[in-house]
C-alpha cells in the first residue's frame, strides 16, 4: 500500500477552502433538473477521509514538484491507492461529488470538515 508523508506542506487549508468555493460557483445547481442519488453513493463521512487523503496526496506532489522530482503519473498512482484504501472504484467517487455537488451547503460542510482534519494533522506532526 502506497504510504503518504504526512510531513509534507498543508499550510494553508484555507486555499483548498477558497478554491471548493470558487469551484462549485461554477457548478450550475439551479436548473431543476437534480441528479438521483446513485446506488453506490460514497457516505459523507467516508467522503471526508478520501478528500482529506487526496488533499495530503496533492501536497505531497506539489512538494516533489517543488524539489524538481519526477511527478509524471503520481497523481494518478496515488488516486489509485486512495481509492484500494477506501474501497471505492473512482467511477463511484466522480458520481458521489456530482452528487454532493447539488447541494453547496452539504458540499462546504464537507470540505469544512477536511480543512478541520488537516489542520488536526498538521499540528500533530509539528508537535513531534
Amino acid at each position: 500500500m502506497l504510504v503518504i508523508d504526512q510531513r509534507m506542506n498543508m499550510k494553508k487549508p484555507g486555499y483548498l477552502f477558497i478554491l471548493i468555493l470558487l469551484l462549485s460557483s461554477c457548478y450550475n445547481t439551479h436548473d431543476g433538473n437534480k441528479i438521483p442519488k446513485p446506488d453506490d453513493l460514497i457516505d459523507r463521512d467516508k467522503l471526508v477521509l478520501v478528500i482529506t487523503d487526496m488533499e495530503i496526496a496533492e501536497s505531497t506532489i506539489r512538494e516533489k514538484q517543488n524539489l524538481g522530482q519526477e511527478i509524471d503519473g503520481l497523481q494518478e498512482e496515488y488516486y489509485l491507492a486512495i481509492f484500494e484504501k477506501h474501497q471505492i472504484t473512482k467511477e463511484q467517487f466522480d458520481n458521489s461529488m456530482v452528487y454532493y455537488k447539488q447541494d453547496l451547503d452539504e458540499l462546504n460542510d464537507i470540505y469544512e470538515e477536511v480543512i478541520t482534519r488537516l489542520s488536526m494533522m498538521e499540528s500533530e506532526v509539528e508537535h513531534e
